[in-house]
């Protein structure tokens, strides 16, 4: 598709679903077309600390390993492109069939950068993921929505059945080498509690400290 052909078909997928809500993570790759068709359209960020960010990614793929086409084609036009190969501290990703740290965490700040850079302050709305429930009002009344639409029970409905933690096996050195390259100012703004692995609680509620 050229360009414009993607902004028309966007414009009549909104139409022809009549779309009040349309949330999606891919929607950051093309947040500059949305924003430019869609003038009335507020947007909220959802941004997760880059580690449980990542473990999340980790965890998804070992869950989903499909070996469709359209998962590896869309697995790697999101995390191709940074590193081409696997450092020896990252062997279990390779192991695992992940791609490299330096392309993920490229990612969740490109992600997030293009997303701030973007959208006119006035229209988007940050919020922390685990702070979804807490602001939900507040997300409600920044969308136009009622708050008695408001389904609480439903905000952390998906949960990941994967037990295992790629993340902590990850050499701690390395790993929080990768952190400072690419997040460390987007985690600086947004999580300034956060410092190393050691300061999060991962999914399953237990402190990441590696071991």
């Amino acid at each position: 598709m050229t360009e414009r052909e993607y902004r028309d078909w966007l414009v009549a997928r909104d139409r022809e679903m009549a779309l009040e809500i349309d949330s999606s993570w891919f929607h950051g790759s093309i947040v500059d077309l949305l924003v430019s068709e869609f003038p009335n359209a507020r947007f909220v960020l959802t941004i997760r600390d880059c580690y449980s960010w990542l473990n999340s990614e980790f965890k998804r793929v070992l869950h989903t390993p499909s070996q469709q086409p359209q998962r590896v084609k869309m697995r790697a036009f999101v995390y191709n492109g940074v590193a081409t190969t696997h450092a020896p501290e990252e062997r279990v990703l390779k192991e695992a069939g992940l791609y490299p740290v330096d392309n993920y965490l490229a990612r969740w700040a490109a992600h997030n950068e293009k997303v701030l850079a973007t959208v006119p302050r006035e229209r988007v709305l940050v919020v922390r993921t685990q702070e979804i429930r807490a602001r939900a009002n507040e997300i409600a009344d920044f969308a136009g929505l009622p708050r008695y639409a408001l389904q609480m029970e439903r905000t952390h409905e998906y949960r990941n059945p994967v037990q295992r933690e790629i993340i902590r096996e990850l050499e701690p050195k390395f790993l929080e080498e990768k952190v400072e390259r690419h997040c460390r100012p987007l985690m600086a703004r947004f999580f300034p509690e956060i410092r190393t692995l050691a300061d999060v609680k991962l999914a399953g509620g237990t402190p990441a400290v590696p071991g």
